[in-house]
């Protein structure tokens, strides 16, 4: 009986400095290409003599391998499944998109099923080998002794891959920094418990709301949804603003439901009632901010949102996703982390019932795929950094790796002007190579890879960095001072936060090395430098932002502060000293004055701000009387 292998081949695993795919395990099923069974048909050796030699028939084995051209597509090209030129070093579809553009090479998923078949089979039968070794040389030593049970061994994992069992990544959060060996005098033990800490927080617990008005009419619902899509929907683009309007006006006429549409609407007056542009200064501290008119007429329109979400649980489409999300947008804004990234994961549960796994290509319009793809993105990207920062991963490492997909820019960017649409793509761009860094840092272990290793890798993300630079545009460039760009400082305060992140985590191994007093080279020490230099950088960046109330306003706390913790660690390293850079004592001044201003409306911040004035009074008294 002839038997036909069929192969499924699967996307394998990528290295850290490709978009990365979800990998999936080769399968191998046997069928039989001829159901009827010839053993009965008997031929005479006379006859076999008389006839001619015949040429080898190619079996249908052989015909089910075609093999693959030798040209491959880059990754982006393959993901959004487009014709790609092949250009290097960035194809048509890349240069014209403004991403990075990236070919894997030495990939197997480019050899054809008949390659990837035989390797699987090497393995197994590698596998076995070494069981019938194993089991050999155990019977051979074991003369008259009972023989132990032994388990197969199975093939040995990478080098890499075999990790010590102590072995965990250093965190890159504030309560990882609190335990390092420099502050043991300090004890802050008891200060590391961060969720503990947010949930003890009362300031929220009681609000006071203001009831919605009688007379709150479609003049009112305009202005609030105007200031939302101004300050918020601006760096989220999740919403149609079509079918926002159709739901206010409809709203208007039959009045606010218990349904989808009228939870979204609450949720964008209550977004609308507490946004702020950037660059205004308070009209009020934080701690005042409770009592304010628009803190309570947000809060009502909030209330009046969560008694509508119930509603919305066994809901999985496009609007329940957008609600969740935006109710998650409100509590960051108002420093409610831990309530934000329950919303923030409800929000992506809903989106797993439109991800490009499951969903029917031809059961959707092109602009609803697009939307389903934004508001997925938006939904995990806010859910991931924020349980990075949360710690909710505390003994082992999550998922990091972002969706396969790379989502288009939503239609409605187009009107807004090329500064938009670049900064939605740049953002993406920026945020996968965070991502690709991240994996990286969070799989290194100094006992088992060469430090000629991660320095080759951080010179290329570095490399990556500045490439993503380069291919800002005028408007968004970081360097720009041209007034008729002032417009959009709002986004270039975000992007240049986000290229900090990637930058902090590029040099953290060095950092968290030094301060450990672990030996370094030359080489390795130009990195701490630089590290040491992104602190002060981010905190000088983030002044402007400093008083601003938005979605990333509680992580913009946390990761100055980080960076502050930072240099006090260096600063009671005395052979660090040397390597802090100008200006670090007035960096954790700065740090020191916003977490003043925020601490009336959350606890951690407070707790923060204690901390860093124990330590700046034992390392820099000096900090502490130029305040």
């Amino acid at each position: 009986m002839e038997m036909e292998y069929i192969v499924h081949p699967s996307d394998i695993q990528e290295s850290p400095g490709t978009i990365q795919t979800q990998p999936k395990t080769p399968t191998l099923s046997l069928t039989s290409s001829n159901p009827k069974s010839d053993s009965h048909q008997t031929t005479s050796p006379a006859a076999v003599a008389t006839k001619p030699p015949r040429k080898r028939q190619h079996s249908r084995a052989e015909a089910a391998y075609p093999r693959k051209r030798a040209i491959q597509a880059c990754r982006t090209c393959r993901l959004r499944r487009t014709k790609c030129d092949n250009s290097r070093p960035a194809c048509g579809k890349c240069a014209g998109l403004g991403v990075e553009c990236t070919y894997q090479e030495n990939d197997h998923s480019t050899f054809d099923p008949a390659s990837l078949t035989i390797l699987q089979r090497l393995d197994d039968l590698e596998e076995l080998l070494r069981a019938k070794n194993a089991t050999a040389v155990l019977h051979d030593q074991n003369d008259s002794q009972t023989p132990p049970s032994v388990s197969i061994p199975k093939t040995p994992a990478p080098p890499s891959l075999e990790r010590p069992a102590d072995w965990r990544p250093s965190y890159i959060n504030i309560e990882t920094v609190l335990t390092w060996p420099v502050f043991d005098d300090q004890n802050f033990n008891e200060r590391l418990d961060l969720r503990s800490l947010l949930r003890s927080d009362k300031n929220h617990a009681s609000s006071p709301t203001l009831p919605i008005p009688a007379d709150f009419g479609l003049y009112a619902a305009g202005q609030l949804l105007q200031q939302f899509l101004d300050n918020v929907h601006i760096f989220n683009p999740i919403l149609e603003e079509t079918k926002v309007r159709e739901y206010m006006r409809a709203a208007s006429f039959n009045g606010l439901g218990w349904d989808a549409q009228s939870c979204l609407l609450l949720l964008i007056y209550a977004l609308g009632s507490i946004a702020d542009p950037y660059g205004n200064l308070p009209k009020i501290t934080a701690s005042g901010f409770r009592q304010s008119p628009e803190f309570l007429q947000g809060e009502s329109f909030f209330f009046a949102a969560q008694n509508r979400m119930g509603m919305l649980l066994c809901g999985s489409g496009v609007i329940e996703a957008q609600c969740f999300f935006l109710a998650g947008v409100y509590l960051m804004a108002t420093l409610r982390p831990i309530e934000a990234w329950k919303m923030f994961v409800q929000a992506l549960a809903c989106c797993q019932a439109f991800s490009p796994q499951l969903s029917i290509p031809d059961a959707r319009t092109e602009e609803e795929s697009r939307m389903e793809q934004s508001i997925y993105w938006t939904c995990f990207k806010s859910e991931l950094e924020l349980r990075l920062e949360l710690n909710v991963s505390e003994k082992s490492v999550w998922d990091l790796t972002y969706p396969a997909l790379f989502p288009s820019p939503p239609e409605g960017l187009k009107s807004q002007g090329e500064a938009m649409w670049f900064f939605y793509l740049a953002e993406i761009a920026l945020r996968r190579l965070g991502n690709r860094i991240l994996n990286y840092i969070y799989r290194y272990d100094s006992s088992v890879d060469s430090d000629s290793n991660i320095e080759d890798a951080i010179l290329d993300f570095e490399g990556q960095a500045d490439g993503w630079l380069q291919s800002l545009p005028p408007a968004l460039s970081l360097e720009t001072t041209n007034p008729e760009h002032k417009q959009y400082a709002a986004l270039r305060f975000i992007l240049n936060g986000h290229l900090f992140d990637c930058n902090e985590m590029m040099y953290w191994h060095f950092i968290v090395d030094a301060i450990h007093g672990r030996a370094h080279s030359r080489s390795t020490e130009a990195f701490v430098r630089k590290g040491l230099q992104v602190c002060v950088q981010r905190v000088d960046i983030n002044e402007n932002g400093f008083y601003h109330r938005h979605h990333g306003t509680w992580l913009m706390l946390r990761s100055c502060t980080r960076s502050a913790l930072v240099l006090l660690a260096a600063a009671r390293c005395a052979e660090l000293g040397p390597l802090l850079p100008e200006g670090w004592e007035q960096a954790v001044a700065k740090v020191m004055t916003m977490l003043g201003f925020w601490k009336g409306e959350s606890r951690d911040a407070m707790d923060r701000l204690q901390i860093l004035e124990t330590l700046a009074g034992v390392v820099a008294p000096g900090i502490l009387k130029n305040r």
